[in-house]
């Protein structure tokens, strides 16, 4: 099944977009930030819900992560980011979600000298969200991770309760994935895994978010290791404009997903 992204937010300030969801017949993976759950109220959310819904739309949500720390050594800011988490899974529940996205949040930049302590935290942080999401699939997403590694200790820790949401986009850019052509590992390494994806494109730089074919992300690659394998996927193009390019390049390439 494919989504594509959504932030809540985007209703409220380009009404547009929600017109193109509609016209489109696509299912959205709504984007909860902050101000989506501290500005909007819960008839506000029930309301959008129904749109969806009479419109015979599935819908996805993708939980909060800006200025969040899942693992963080300091105990007040883990404290403050599962209390948003679980805020957030609460919230997410009036839209009855396919699944959860999140993002793992293990920056080497950061943790590289308290692995173990990041790890430990990390995994109490997600059970707690687990024990909330009930049997909604809850898939942890790459971002400034730049191999698999954790991503494997983790879910493996929580005993294949959660899965891998691969951002492709994040690979090629952040994981330097350009440069060391290493999706191949990355798909073997997150194969005992339930598998989403998030699918974008850009030039190996900036995390751009443009529509597919527009960067040098070689998709070809990526469909053939996906070969005989069951994944989800949602698209995240961050404008009008690279929506349609998306649209462009499925309707040539119609890749199975």
């Amino acid at each position: 099944m494919t989504f594509t992204n959504l932030p809540l937010r985007y209703i409220e300030e380009h009404p547009r977009y929600l017109d193109l969801f509609l016209t489109h017949g696509l299912s959205p993976e709504l984007g909860l930030d902050a101000l989506a759950l501290d500005t909007f109220s819960p008839e506000w959310h029930k309301k959008t819900a129904r749109i969806f819904h009479d419109a015979g739309l599935t819908c996805a949500v993708h939980l909060p992560f800006f200025d969040l720390r899942p693992g963080s050594l300091d105990h007040m800011i883990r404290k403050a980011s599962r209390e948003r988490l679980l805020q957030a899974v609460d919230t997410a529940r009036i839209y009855d979600p396919v699944h959860f996205i999140a993002h793992l949040d293990y920056n080497s930049v950061i943790y590289s000298h308290f692995e173990e302590a990041w790890l430990e935290n990390s995994l109490r942080t997600w059970e707690m969200v687990l024990d909330q999401t009930a049997d909604t699939p809850l898939y942890l997403e790459n971002v400034f991770e730049l191999s698999p590694d954790h991503h494997v200790r983790v879910l493996r820790g929580l005993s294949d309760k959660a899965g891998a949401c691969l951002d492709v986009g994040h690979w090629h850019c952040f994981a330097k994935g350009r440069k060391r052509q290493n999706l191949a590992e990355w798909l073997a390494a997150l194969a005992p895994f339930r598998l989403h994806l998030h699918l974008h494109d850009n030039d190996g730089e900036s995390d751009a978010h443009l529509g597919l074919g527009q960067g040098t992300i070689p998709w070809d690659q990526l469909w053939c290791g996906l070969a005989g394998r069951k994944a989800s996927a949602t698209f995240e193009p961050h404008t009008e404009a690279a929506f349609l390019a998306t649209q462009d390049y499925l309707r040539a390439h119609a890749p199975m997903l």
